[in-house]
């Protein structure tokens, strides 16, 4: 049910459309950006991989691009000038952080450049995702690869911090 629109009448079928699908919907402002993805790890003390980006195919990045086509290109790591890749690993942990996240997640940013019509507004938070995809292939992993962590040792981190979360809630826990 998602769909880009360009004026009011685009607008009004895209809600038509989203309708179908629920009850409650979302719009939201469409941004002319990159799609960069960081992975963070870790729990009292978070780290972030190198930051990736997705290259859609599509007018944006949607299920067909992700899921039908394949055809969205995955660039590890992301070509960003250091400044960008330091603030958006910086963000990523600050945003795993505010929402308490344990494990896991894989933080997704919008980022616009400096173009033609002025200043961008650089990196934007678009999502927290807490259970990302984790093929060897997925992005998730292939960050992690890129950043010096392979497959095998961020499997054996994760179980590592899976259990450490276990012990740890296990003293809040009531046996009655």
């Amino acid at each position: 049910g998602i769909t880009r629109a360009t004026d009011p009448a685009e607008l009004r079928h895209a809600l038509e459309v989203a309708s179908a699908f629920d009850e409650w919907l979302v719009v939201e402002e469409g941004v002319n950006a990159r799609e960069i993805e960081v992975g963070v790890i870790g729990s009292a003390h978070p780290r972030a991989s190198v930051p990736g980006e997705i290259v859609p195919t599509h007018a944006f990045y949607d299920y067909e691009d992700k899921y039908l086509d394949g055809a969205a290109e995955m660039v590890v790591p992301a070509d960003l000038p250091p400044a960008v890749a330091d603030q958006a690993r910086a963000m990523a942990v600050e945003a795993f952080r505010a929402l308490r996240c344990e494990g896991l997640a894989r933080v997704d940013f919008f980022y616009e450049e400096t173009g033609s019509e002025g200043a961008g507004r650089g990196l934007l938070l678009n999502e927290v995702n807490t259970m990302p995809g984790f093929t060897p292939y997925s992005m998730f992993p292939s960050l992690w690869a890129a950043t010096g962590l392979p497959y095998r040792e961020l499997l054996d981190e994760l179980v590592d911090l899976a259990l450490a979360r276990h012990d740890h809630r296990s003293q809040y826990r009531r046996t009655t």
